[in-house]
């Protein structure tokens, strides 16, 4: 797969000949079999659908913002014969957004791009990027006052997880806490994304807590996943199984209480069915949001200077939420740090009982959390940081964590109290 850092950097004539009138001609006659017959049509074309986060969260974007004006929600993805995809959430897009998987490497070239949107009669080419579509989400969700809406689980999905539950004994009513870790051990190749690993060791006090509460804890992975320090028959890292599928993801996530999730793709499921999640050693970062029962747990930022605990307001001030890797957090003055074991733990007791309801929020905390958030999306909104001009990708303007219902765990104020002064 082309990394999609190689094209941020295209000159003017690299970028002229991806956007070739002849490309765009085969793209057009590539997706004109697939318009509606009767009303509007929007393309969006999503090269990374191979990455579960983005096959959740793009068209989940698209379908908010077009699903009212267009007939017809189209996404042009890779042939998943080439970039197999999950095939949980490819069934759950599917019940709202028409696919096409090609094999022109030329279309999905020019889906990297954030170039803007062209209509033509009852076509809607989106070409705003894996970025853009969700920085434009995130600024669809402020412009129209409104929480999110979610995609319903598939039949299909619902059945692969139920069958998978029903053999290891997990009865309806039994309760389940899906846990999601990035080690580094996935896409080693790719150090960049280091910035959002964790230990899953510094995660066994909260897993035997939550199993001595009676909860079922499945973990999702991928082969080769480091595995928990924990033997218990409630415990299941659910790619080892021997019946595992990929469609499983998505339906025991569908079924669980809540999830314990870091900044990592299988977070964004959660993220649009609606399910509860606590994220912790979450990064810092402008293209995400969250949903009214989330709680945000980040991880330990210090300043590279003087040693000390980071504060929200100069994090933002410096850039720190448009970067996604440890160098360049490094180039904005900081460095983040793995929650330790006990405030993973803490976070987790919090949102258990914020679920419940016995649980009162800090209101003064989460005024002034997005306070700064605000200020911080006025700053964006009037142009704030310099642009770099040499890419080619949608900029940032949206901080999503600045939306009105998104809460910062209490238990992170409390063992960080200067991080909102």
């Amino acid at each position: 797969m082309t990394h999609p850092n190689d094209l941020n950097r295209l000159d003017e004539v690299s970028l002229q000949q991806l956007f070739h009138p002849e490309r765009v001609t085969t793209l057009i006659h590539t997706v004109a079999p697939y318009l509606s017959p009767e009303g509007k049509t929007v393309v969006h074309i999503m090269p990374l659908a191979w990455r579960i986060g983005h096959l959740a969260m793009e068209p989940h974007a698209l379908w908010e913002m077009f699903s009212e004006n267009h007939d017809r929600q189209l996404i042009v993805i890779p042939d998943s014969t080439v970039a197999p995809h999950s095939a949980g959430v490819r069934s759950i897009v599917d019940q709202r957004i028409s696919v096409l998987e090609s094999t022109n490497m030329e279309i999905m070239l020019m889906g990297h791009i954030g170039a803007g949107t062209l209509s033509v009669s009852q076509l809607t080419w989106y070409q705003r990027g894996p970025v853009g579509i969700l920085d434009d989400y995130i600024k669809f969700l402020h412009a129209s006052a409104r929480q999110p809406r979610h995609l319903p689980v598939s039949e299909t999905v619902s059945e692969a997880a139920r069958r998978f539950c029903e053999r290891r004994g997990i009865a309806e009513t039994d309760r389940i806490v899906v846990l999601n870790v990035r080690d580094r051990n996935f896409l080693p190749e790719d150090t960049i994304h280091f910035y959002r690993s964790a230990d899953i060791a510094a995660y066994e006090p909260a897993i035997r807590y939550l199993l001595d509460q009676g909860y079922w804890v499945l973990r999702t992975g991928v082969a080769g996943s480091v595995e928990a320090p924990v033997e218990h028959p409630h415990y299941l890292e659910i790619w080892k199984e021997s019946d595992y599928t990929d469609l499983l993801d998505p339906g025991l996530i569908g079924r669980a209480h809540f999830g314990v999730t870091c900044s990592s793709g299988p977070e964004a499921v959660l993220r649009i069915l609606g399910v509860p999640q606590v994220m912790v050693n979450g990064v810092l970062q402008c293209g995400m949001w969250m949903n009214p029962r989330d709680k945000l747990v980040f991880k330990n930022y210090r300043s590279i200077g003087d040693g000390k605990p980071a504060r929200l307001r100069s994090m933002l001030a410096q850039g720190v939420a448009r970067h996604a890797g440890d160098d360049d957090v490094a180039t904005c003055g900081f460095a983040a740090e793995d929650n330790t074991a006990d405030e993973i733990l803490q976070a987790v007791i919090e949102m258990e009982s914020s679920l419940a309801g016995s649980r009162q929020t800090d209101e003064t905390a989460q005024r002034r959390f997005l306070q700064i958030g605000a200020e911080y999306q006025t700053f964006l909104d009037k142009g704030g940081h310099p642009s770099d001009l040499s890419t080619v990708a949608a900029r940032r303007s949206q901080y999503g964590y600045a939306l009105p219902w998104t809460q910062l765990a209490d238990s992170y104020v409390n063992s960080h109290p200067d991080f909102l002064e």
